[in-house]
């Protein structure tokens, strides 16, 4: 399975966002500088003031829904939690506050994400916590608790980026990071068992929220590193930073030298580096598409249309990305063929292995049109252009001049003429090279 063109590192892009002025403030401070240096947090509506379990989930929302560069608004979180436990009745304390999965889940992943800003040295012990923080709700909800068990493999996935491939180089071992591959089975392992007691308790309503959504993708991401690791690593975006990264490519593209772009796809990492085995296992790429057509399952249909969007969009596109090899081998061998000779041509082997190619290529972007026909927008143009470039893809497969690949390309021209008046000429270039 073809690697998803997707990836971790974010780019700083200012997000407006609109406040209410009536809204919940909440201040938060940084202890390590001083009291001096305070934030103030705008809040939603939802969250009651008067509710410190609610605050804190706010405050935890305000996190998830920013840019997750201001290490205060982690701080006030973590300084909150830590003040809950203290004055918690169950502990001793005299606030009547019930502490539930979500507090737990919510204080592992902001010491997980605050891990991501402490030195090398440090970074480990701020993860070990949040494991630690994990097992308390274990210990407190059942080791079967779906959101705390998703919960842990948000936190290994972070291990894995930071104190794994974060202190990696071109020149690294295996056996300075022998048991990278079992994290990775650690995690699979935690998310078919999250998996597995959702739909044993019937707990879906977890899949409605963005939180599991955002694992998939991070591992997503971690999967792309891997494979762009060593080569092209300043290229490799967040899957959210397309637009942004149009733009950038549109300033830099004179800069590259091409003799260093070919130099950088010929580059591969040694058969002893710890990301070499995992580069190379098709394995994870396909559990990672397995589980988003089980997370699309579970999602159920009264669900975000942005959120669902999202999964066919990348469904569609992984599909898409595997029906390359197939496609490439029999476009290869057609153009091949113009000049060699009929005993060439006569050779049933390579044409039997020819259509197989086709029709796997035709199966692969049909699916890939499935999902990506799901996405279609009408306040959305580039949506049109997904599916009438998949058309494309698919009527190239089809036998010329049939009846099935005139309606693929007719179908195809109209998306991409809608799409093109709609954005005064955007699209162009794809719908000359259609049409002519």
């Amino acid at each position: 399975m073809a690697k998803r063109q997707l990836g971790l590192g974010k780019k700083n892009k200012t997000k407006k966002q609109k406040v209410d002025s009536d809204a919940p403030k909440d201040a938060v401070k940084d202890e390590k500088n001083g009291d001096d240096q305070l934030l103030t947090v705008e809040l939603t509506n939802e969250v009651n003031p008067d509710d410190p379990m609610s605050q804190l989930l706010g405050l935890w929302q305000t996190w998830k829904e920013s840019e997750r560069s201001n290490e205060l608004i982690l701080n006030g979180i973590i300084n909150e939690c830590d003040r809950i436990l203290r004055n918690c009745k169950e502990n001793g304390g005299d606030e009547d506050i019930e502490i539930d999965n979500k507090f737990y889940s919510t204080y592992s992943q902001a010491l997980s994400e605050a891990a991501k800003f402490k030195s090398e040295e440090e970074s480990g012990e701020w993860i070990a916590n949040a494991l630690e923080r994990i097992a308390a709700g274990h210990d407190k909800f059942g080791e079967h608790d779906v959101r705390l068990l998703f919960a842990k493999c948000d936190i290994l996935l972070n291990k894995i980026a930071v104190e794994y491939i974060g202190k990696m180089n071109v020149d690294s071992k295996k056996e300075e990071f022998n048991d990278l591959t079992q994290l990775f089975e650690d995690f699979i392992h935690t998310w078919n068992k999250a998996i597995k007691e959702s739909e044993k308790s019937k707990s879906l309503a977890i899949f409605e929220e963005d939180f599991v959504l955002e694992i998939l993708n991070t591992f997503d991401d971690l999967l792309d590193i891997i494979d762009k690791f060593g080569t092209q690593m300043n290229e490799v975006v967040d899957s959210d930073d397309d637009e942004d990264d149009e733009e950038d490519e549109d300033e830099t593209v004179g800069d590259k030298n091409p003799q260093d772009a070919l130099e950088a796809s010929d580059f591969q990492i040694s058969e002893d580096h710890p990301l070499y085995e995992i580069q190379q296992e098709d394995k994870y790429n396909a559990f990672w598409r397995d589980n988003m057509l089980k997370y699309k399952e579970l999602l159920g249909d009264n669900v975000d249309k942005k959120l669902i969007k999202s999964v066919n969009e990348k469904l569609g596109q992984s599909f898409l990305m595997e029906a390359e090899e197939p496609i490439a081998f029999f476009s290869s061998y057609q153009y091949d063929t113009e000049e060699e000779d009929d005993e060439e041509e006569d050779n049933a082997d390579i044409k039997e292995a020819v259509e197989a190619a086709r029709q796997d290529g035709l199966k692969l972007v049909d699916l890939a049109l499935q999902h990506l026909r799901q996405t279609h927008d009408e306040e959305d143009p580039k949506s049109w252009v997904n599916i009438a470039e998949a058309l494309i893809t698919y009527g190239n497969l089809l036998e010329l001049e049939s009846e099935e690949q005139e309606a693929a390309y007719k179908e195809a021209e109209k998306l991409l003429r809608r799409a093109n008046n709609a954005t005064h000429g955007h699209y162009e270039d794809i719908l000359h090279s259609l049409v002519h």
